[in-house]
């Protein structure tokens, strides 16, 4: 039997989650999303990087959202809730191809996942970063060794050493 409260609290904390989503994208001073489309302007796998982790963000809000929704149900409602809300929530999940699974009992696995990739999304973007920034030393480096070389070959042909 169908609990109306139950799906009510499903469809208010999806409802939320989208609403938030868009409000990320209409506001123009929002950093998650603006900032790395500058920062990454020449790197395109890490503004791909960030746009992941910021969709993987918006998902794992899902259940944190829901969760503070039940928080006033009686026990025995918010069992009945959370697992509704689990299998919706674990399809929106199979839709970003983390989970291939809608059974109720999978919902910590799927809340795992996308917080290990949210973590994994981390690692990858300061690895990207590092290699710029080393990428940027070596460069002036290479400057630097260009300079001397020329001024110290300048200095030889002068005779001055």
């Amino acid at each position: 039997m169908p609990n109306k409260k139950a799906e009510f609290a499903t469809l208010q904390a999806l409802k939320q989650c989208r609403a938030e989503m868009v409000q990320d994208f209409l506001d123009y001073h929002n950093p998650e999303i603006y900032e790395p489309s500058y920062k990454y302007e020449n790197s395109p796998v890490l503004l791909k990087l960030a746009r992941e982790k910021y969709f993987m963000v918006w998902l794992s809000s899902h259940w944190h959202i829901f969760s503070h929704i039940v928080t006033q149900f009686p026990i025995e409602e918010r069992r009945i809730a959370e697992t509704i809300f689990a299998r919706v929530f674990l399809e929106l999940l199979g839709k970003w191809s983390i989970v291939k699974t809608t059974d109720s009992t999978q919902l910590d696995l799927g809340i795992k996942l996308v917080k290990d990739m949210e973590n994994s999304l981390n690692q990858f973007m300061k690895v990207g970063e590092n290699a710029d920034t080393m990428r940027n030393k070596i460069k002036v480096a290479l400057e630097k060794n260009r300079v001397v070389f020329d001024r110290m070959m300048k200095q030889l042909s002068e005779g001055e050493l």
